[in-house]
């Protein structure tokens, strides 16, 4: 139906298949151009279309500003996708990835839990030293939000910082928060 999305564990359906197109001369510019239209949906596909090609192992990263411009919006399933592609390419891109540090805040602080949640999974998942400082004020206030759903995927998320900076979690008293977080009255966090 209309508006609704395949799980990840779900197969390709064959109206997928047309985001798995061969790369023909001039693909990167049309994706470029879809990428910066005003339209939505020809905006999402093209992110599809990307993420696409970069599942099949194609160097996409040249997108990576144009792709990190479409992270600003309402569209849940289009910034889950944007997301994706921030993990996979912060890590040859750093300098640019720094350009989504703001949207990962102000999604932290968004009024959807789901939405808070996914911000603060891709801040996990995002292994840059240069934007982990950015990113303990939001996480510290996830781990305190009202929301169990929030609150555990900010508790995995410390223990993702801790492997890239264990001295930045316990300078920024992480480990006693999650010691705290042990007394939850929510079990599912």
């Amino acid at each position: 139906p209309l508006g609704v999305t395949r799980a990840p564990w779900q197969p390709v359906t064959m109206g997928d298949q047309k985001y798995f197109s061969t790369t023909k001369k001039g693909e990167i510019a049309e994706l470029k151009e879809e990428l910066n239209h005003l339209d939505r949906q020809r905006k999402k596909d093209a992110v599809k279309k990307v993420i696409a090609a970069m599942t099949v192992g194609k160097d996409v990263s040249m997108l990576f500003p144009d792709v990190v411009n479409c992270i600003q919006t309402d569209n849940l399933e289009l910034k889950k996708l944007v997301y994706l592609y921030l993990i996979n390419y912060a890590k040859s891109q750093p300098d640019l990835a720094i350009m989504a540090v703001n949207t990962f805040v102000k999604d932290s602080q968004d009024p959807n839990p789901l939405i808070r949640a996914l911000a603060v999974r891709t801040m996990g998942c995002i292994r840059v030293d240069k934007i982990t400082e950015y990113l303990c004020d939001p996480l510290q206030k996830c781990l305190k939000d009202e929301d169990p759903y929030v609150r555990k995927t900010a508790a995995i998320c410390v223990a993702k910082l801790y492997d890239i900076n264990a001295e930045l979690v316990e300078e920024r008293g992480f480990l006693d928060t999650l010691r705290d977080m042990l007394a939850d009255q929510n079990p599912m966090v």
